[in-house]
């Protein structure tokens, strides 16, 4: 009966010092307990006149599956208008689903992840170009006007690498760079309607980055 009690004595230390280190490896250094949702702001795409959120839910200690989900309307669509003056009334949408492998617990301070995505996203656009043809004996000058409706639409799916860091209580800076395999499946513009890294559309391997801002729940 003596050593039925030491042994049980043991046991319940060990349980003890177990549970009290996996809470001081797990505890939260922003909150009490793990996040189970994160709404993300992911301003990017206001540089081609576009609005995207995205929504991540826990599945697991460090693992979460995110959705984002965006809107393109603008008259005046922001980098495409420096790309080319002749582009207005911008319309479009764009639906993304990754799956997220964390380094660590999801309330780290600073912490890595790397996830698989794929996404759809369709565009279009107003497009006017006016051109001058010169000729000579006798002098004239003819006005050529081309008005025509630009969209592209693409599928892709490949991989992101993240980086997230702590910047406020609950708020992170959420950073990634990757890219996948860029497939056209409608429209005839997704050579002119393809921006680097911000807003590919183009057929074949393409890199792309993000940056967000995201809120624990």
């Amino acid at each position: 009966m003596k050593g039925l009690r030491i042994l049980n004595f043991i046991i319940l230390t060990v349980f003890i010092s177990s549970t009290a280190f996996a809470q001081k490896e797990y505890s939260a250094v922003t909150r009490n307990t793990p996040f189970n949702k994160m709404i993300h702001f992911v301003p990017v795409p206001l540089m081609v006149g576009g609005f995207e959120m995205g929504y991540e839910k826990a599945t697991a200690h460090k693992e979460s599956f995110y959705t984002q989900v965006g809107f393109y309307t603008s008259t005046n669509p922001g980098l495409y208008k420096l790309k080319n003056e002749g582009y207005s009334d911008m319309n479009g949408v764009k639906v993304e689903g990754q799956y997220r492998f964390y380094r660590k617990p999801n309330n780290y301070i600073k912490n890595v992840w790397i996830g698989p995505f794929v996404a759809f996203k369709t565009l279009s656009m107003k497009y006017t170009e006016t051109t001058y043809t010169t000729t000579y004996n006798p002098y004239s000058v003819k006005t050529n006007t081309l008005n025509e409706n630009r969209m592209a639409s693409t599928v892709a799916f490949g991989y992101m690498m993240g980086l997230r860091k702590s910047v406020f209580e609950n708020i992170y800076l959420d950073l990634s760079l990757g890219g996948g395999v860029y497939i056209p499946v409608a429209g005839d513009h997704h050579e002119e309607l393809n921006i680097g890294l911000i807003s590919p559309y183009q057929r074949g391997v393409q890199l792309r980055m993000n940056l967000g801002f995201c809120i624990a729940l």
